[in-house]
């Protein structure tokens, strides 16, 4: 059967051919339909994430953490039945308190692994093999590809439920108990960045997004489609409106105190991206600031199964109330033999690029 895979340590990726694997009891038998490519693959794929590694005793790594998969085989008596559509968690478990409890998305010792990226393999490949604890049910199959979009949705409902937690210090002052008076500035307009405005848009705040790119328009009609207001800001002149969220998603430091320095009092910055170049200072005015301003900085990563559940049904119910929008959120569909280019390198004007696997 065909895999993608990478050697740890080294650039580049190859399609390859390797033995398909056997079923043992308690586990399930599974086709690949779908893979999504972000940006981590591309890391992967161009050696430039350190933590890296491949499963024990292999030096190839199988890639891909993004999947919508069915289920060709399983014991009887299961949860799950022949036919089934899933989509495999990425985050497996060590042996810390958080990881026992189903919480390894708050590993505190990092003794897990990640599916595709850290000491297990993913899912660019036709079948594999998987424990149905860690398999997330679609019931809604009329999502059909756009359910390969939980893995990357995930993530942002964990981290809208961490910033949750932390704004319950302060009373939003809306006059309708709600938080639709609160402004959330979003910088990057990939499909995390797409994925954050429309949960933000969903629950009535005001939602602004911006990149240094939208060549043809794309992404200010999708972010229109969507409630929210795109703008570009192509270098640092432009100065930030001034919100009660700032969400960063493209990694830049730069970008990151740009956002945290225009946070209204009791504001919350969401630090999501990372990348391995840049620099910014942190000046004792800086410091000064966000004492005296309340302000909160999370830096939150992956989700727990609940949040993989919660982010299908926000997908069931955007696609019906965000006509058109995840749809046009896949700029491009491949077959493996066509994607290796495409994970080298992201191709101009992509938002999300699937592989099919069918």
């Amino acid at each position: 059967m065909r895999a993608i895979s990478i050697t740890v340590g080294r650039p580049g990726a190859a399609l390859r051919d390797v033995p398909e694997p056997q079923r043992r009891r308690g586990e399930v038998l599974l086709r690949t339909l779908y893979t999504g490519i972000c940006g981590t693959d591309r890391g992967l794929v161009n050696n430039q994430l350190p933590f890296a590694r491949p499963p024990p005793g292999s030096g190839d790594l199988i890639i891909g953490h993004e999947a919508l998969a069915r289920v060709e085989d399983v014991d009887p008596g299961t949860r799950l039945r022949k036919g089934s559509l899933v989509v495999p968690m990425v985050r497996r478990p060590g042996k810390c308190l958080n990881c026992l409890v189903g919480r390894q998305d708050n590993c505190s010792d990092g003794d897990f692994v990640e599916a595709g990226i850290r000491g297990l393999d993913g899912f660019m490949r036709d079948y594999f093999t998987d424990d149905p604890t860690y398999l997330v049910r679609v019931d809604d199959e009329s999502l059909g590809m756009l359910a390969v979009l939980a893995e990357p949705l995930k993530n942002v409902v964990k981290a809208y439920d961490v910033y949750d937690l932390v704004s319950r210090r302060s009373i939003p002052n809306c006059r309708d108990g709600s938080r639709s008076c609160l402004t959330v500035t979003i910088a990057g307009a990939g499909p995390i960045g797409m994925l954050f405005a429309m949960l933000f848009s969903s629950i009535g705040m005001d939602v602004k997004m911006f990149s240094r790119h939208d060549p043809e328009g794309r992404l200010a009609e999708l972010a229109s489609r969507m409630g929210a207001e795109y703008f570009l800001r192509e270098d640092r002149s432009k100065q930030l409106p001034q919100s009660d969220v700032f969400v960063e998603t493209t990694g830049s430091p730069e970008v990151a105190m740009d956002g945290i320095r225009a946070l209204r009092p009791n504001g919350v910055a969401i630090l999501f991206g990372t990348a391995p170049g840049g620099s910014e200072p942190l000046t004792g005015q800086d410091v000064i600031d966000i004492v005296e301003r309340n302000i909160t900085i999370i830096g939150t990563v992956d989700g727990a199964k609940e949040h993989y559940i919660r982010a299908l049904n926000y997908l069931s119910s955007w696609k019906d109330s965000y006509p058109g929008v995840l749809k046009s959120m896949i700029t491009s569909v491949v077959k493996p033999e066509e994607s290796l280019d495409v994970l080298a390198r992201r191709p101009a004007g992509e938002i999300k690029t699937v592989i099919d696997w069918q």
